[in-house]
């Protein structure tokens, strides 16, 4: 018999199925670093340096580093292990052993004279109340005693574990031009309306041009031996913004003209207002005397003072090489 009860207690509990639960707690940051890498691909760039009426272009060719910065921090590996219907054994389990286990131990509490009401066939009065109870009793706490048994097995195997360890993550990703060389070679001026101007020369890695030559030509690209050069915005910006100021300034200032157009076209005197406002961002630029003439014939012509804004602040400066 004993053996019968551990058996299925046995395949009771080791049947039962057992619910797992994993989740991943990130802890704090440990420490955070950098890590640096060399692609091996070296490209030429340029940069634009503005001395009006000059605009130098400064070529070198530097090789494409991958900065990326990394932070390590703990992470705590919860494993939750749960039995389904574990403490609904145990809760069952439990009032069915009391209730058995006062049957039987109260059972002189019950009549020990046979139930002379009921006979069976061969003349024997039924059992009595003390036999009857003794028997409920014995079957359930050989219900009730294994199923607390096994709810608490099943809940000992239950429970929280947590591993702790260490975890990476990138957290920023940069490629910035490293290790730059000053670069000579031929220079085109390629990807303007009409014939490209004439192949030209670096010297000490350095191609300079005149405002007045930049008034003349229409590119947009550049090109070192034949590769193409590679221009941040704001060095795209600073060469764009000379090219327009090398033909706003080169005409003399004429308030008459610049009177009659605030009549006629105040909206296109407005924009060429701020265009020479960015020539202003031009070291050497005389973008000075222009303004205050167009200034002065917007507040005559339309009545209106031209509004007052801050000057743009300058390019900000690039990546350095």
């Amino acid at each position: 018999m004993k053996r019968w009860v551990a058996s299925a207690l046995v395949l009771s509990v080791g049947c039962t199925p057992l619910d797992m639960e994993r989740r991943t707690e990130r802890g704090p940051v440990l420490r955070t670093y950098l890590q640096e890498t060399q692609l091996g691909e070296r490209m030429p760039f340029a940069r634009t340096e503005v001395r009006w009426p000059q605009l130098s272009l400064r070529f070198l060719t530097a090789d494409i580093c991958r900065t990326e910065q990394h932070a390590e921090y703990t992470e705590d590996i919860i494993t939750t292990r749960s039995v389904p219907g574990a403490a609904g054994a145990v809760s069952s389990g439990g009032v069915l052993t009391a209730v058995g286990g006062f049957l039987v131990l109260g059972r002189t509490l019950f009549s020990n004279t046979p139930d002379k009401d009921s006979i069976d066939r061969s003349g024997h009065y039924g059992a009595p109340s003390r036999e009857v109870a003794t028997t409920w009793g014995v079957v359930l706490l050989s219900l009730g005693v294994p199923a607390v048994v096994a709810g608490i097995i099943q809940l000992h195997r239950g429970g929280e574990t947590k591993e702790t360890r260490k975890a990476d993550e990138m957290v920023a990703l940069r490629e910035v031009p490293c290790q730059p060389q000053p670069a000579d070679g031929v220079v085109e001026l390629a990807g303007g309306n009409g014939p490209p101007p004439e192949p030209r020369a670096t010297l000490n890695g350095t191609l300079v041009l005149s405002a007045d030559e930049m008034r003349t030509m229409s590119f947009s690209g550049l090109l070192l031996d034949g590769a193409p050069v590679l221009l941040h915005d704001e060095d795209r910006s600073r060469m764009e913004t000379f090219r327009t100021c090398a033909s706003l300034l080169a005409a003399p200032v004429d308030p008459e003209a610049l009177a009659r157009e605030a009549k006629t076209h105040p909206n296109r005197l407005r924009t060429k207002r701020e265009l020479v406002r960015a020539c202003t961002t031009l070291p050497g630029a005389p973008a000075g005397p222009l303004l205050e003439a167009i200034d002065s014939a917007l507040s005559l012509g339309t009545g209106v003072e031209p509004e007052a804004k801050p000057s743009p602040p300058p390019p900000m400066p690039g990546t350095d090489l």
